[in-house]
């Protein structure tokens, strides 16, 4: 086992089928391997609380995806609530609409109402670099910043949100330098994968395959 990688790697369960059993050994995983967090969705932070509260593991989840639609007000109030149920930290997708549109002024302040909601628990911005063009991807990540996100990502890892490339995490690297950090996810399953996004600036990983990135095979078949 890796554990010095294992320290990078977010394991997530987001499926919208995912069972109580499944998320029970899930939890279970997360304390074997001793991973950075383990990211569930919100219907689920109760157990997760229960079972991870008190450990080294930082208990995530993550709000408005695969569609980014829901109004600012209501991302903010969830996440309060959320916070109250044990999330330690929050990935969000801001509305893409708004950015392809050129709104940059109501995509910032998405954003900015989210993080102000948060009080000073970290929130991670879901880009959706797969839906972007590289002149979005730049504007995207530098509106983040503006907007006080405490880590850029460049996908959620569903939909048309795209996979994690060496050259999508340079480039928040590059943003983020200083004021925020990089988050790599969307379809990492290898120990080389992983270790080609952290050489190229993420500090934090996304993934379900955890356990086989970490694991003795190194290849890890779930998709984020």
């Amino acid at each position: 086992m890796s554990d010095s990688l294992a320290q990078y790697i977010q394991q997530t369960l987001v499926r919208p089928d995912a069972t109580r059993t499944e998320i029970e050994q899930f939890c279970h995983e997360c304390l074997q391997y001793q991973f950075q967090g383990a990211m569930v969705s919100p219907l689920w932070l109760k157990l997760v609380n229960e079972r991870l509260a008190g450990t080294p593991v930082m208990i995530c989840t993550a709000l408005g995806y695969p569609m980014g639609g829901m109004s600012a007000l209501a991302k903010a109030f969830e996440v309060r609530d959320v916070i109250a149920r044990g999330a330690r930290q929050i990935d969000f997708m801001p509305p893409v609409g708004y950015l392809k549109s050129g709104m940059y002024d109501e995509y910032r302040r998405d954003i900015e109402t989210v993080v102000q909601a948060a009080d000073g628990v970290p929130i991670k911005v879901m880009l959706e670099f797969g839906m972007l063009t590289d002149v979005e991807k730049r504007t995207a990540a530098e509106l983040a910043i503006e907007a006080g996100a405490t880590y850029l990502k460049n996908s959620s890892g569903w939909g048309q949100g795209g996979r994690a490339t060496v050259p999508d995490i340079e480039l928040l690297h590059e943003v983020a330098r200083g004021p925020a950090k990089a988050k790599a996810s969307g379809g990492i399953r290898t120990h080389e994968q992983a270790l080609a996004l952290l050489n190229a600036g993420a500090e934090l990983l996304g993934t379900s395959g955890g356990v086989g990135i970490v694991g003795s095979s190194g290849t890890a078949r779930d998709q984020y």
